[in-house]
């Protein structure tokens, strides 16, 4: 029963009405090694309450996507809603406890003679080789899997790589800019380097880590990625018309209801073209 439950209460639209609503938020939970059970179900409830957290503010335009828990039964079913967006004139924005969630979505996008791009906006690499998928190896997993996938992260906190970490990257063909490279006063050249990397895509998948949006805890380690820049970033992507889906993760609700947030949300729905017909 509580799989039914769990659609009734989010009562997803019928695809069939998409067009009028230029973006859709969805929301995915996995659990993956090494989350506790008690963290996963903590930030399952944060991320079904997304959609109505977002629908307070002002003038939401978004279409509710659902929220789903991937269980196998589930990620089908995940994939199948998610590919109908994908073919249509809707951006799907999606929530996710982990960057993992990835890996769901590119085998939707991989099709031949089109060039897939991954723009990674985080302080990590996240390409732990493990055996298999778990906390911190989403793009071990993508870059293997396919083969002519392209990866450009962003914000690379370089004082937390092991020299180890940035070998690994450089092996599988990763482009970086560090942390420093993404602040303001280096704003030319990161517009350069990313119309650079998105001529070589067709289709790009926006992957944004909001912990990397907020200060550490620690005081005087002021190490994060200032929302203002990561706000360019979302609008040079937009603006090639690329951007297939963006891909937000954060488990604590400090990061997914915080303002940085918010400030990428209003950012993606002023970049997207409302399709509203007016009556």
């Amino acid at each position: 029963m509580h799989m039914f439950g769990l659609f009734r209460r989010n009562k997803t639209h019928s695809i069939t009405g998409v067009s009028s609503f230029s973006m859709v938020l969805m929301s995915i939970s996995q659990q993956i090694k090494p989350i506790k059970q008690v963290e996963f179900e903590m930030a399952d409830q944060s991320l079904q309450d997304v959609f109505d957290w977002l629908a307070e503010q002002e003038n939401s335009r978004w279409l509710n996507g659902g929220h789903y828990m991937l269980s196998e039964q589930m990620i089908g079913r995940y994939q199948l809603n998610l590919s109908r967006y994908l073919g249509s004139q809707t951006l799907p924005v999606v929530f996710s406890n982990c960057t993992e969630g990835m890996l769901h979505v590119l085998p939707l996008l991989n099709t031949t003679n089109k060039e897939l791009g991954v723009i990674h906006i985080g302080n990590q690499f996240e390409m732990k080789p493990t055996l298999e998928p778990e906390l911190g190896s989403a793009y071990h997993f993508a870059l293997a899997r396919f083969n002519e996938l392209r990866l450009f992260c962003m914000g690379i906190d370089g004082v937390r790589q092991s020299e180890k970490e940035l070998e690994y990257a450089e092996d599988l063909g990763c482009d970086w800019l560090t942390l420093p490279e993404c602040q303001f006063s280096h704003r030319f050249q990161l517009k350069e380097q990313l119309a650079s990397f998105l001529s070589h895509c067709d289709q790009v998948v926006l992957n944004i880590d909001l912990a990397s949006l907020c200060p550490q805890s620690q005081v005087g380690t002021e190490r994060y990625l200032e929302v203002h820049m990561v706000s360019r970033i979302i609008r040079h992507s937009l603006m090639s018309g690329k951007v297939k889906m963006v891909q937000l993760v954060g488990w604590k609700d400090k990061h997914i209801f915080s303002k940085s947030t918010l400030a990428i949300l209003q950012e993606l729905s002023e970049m997207v073209p409302t399709n509203d017909k007016v009556a």
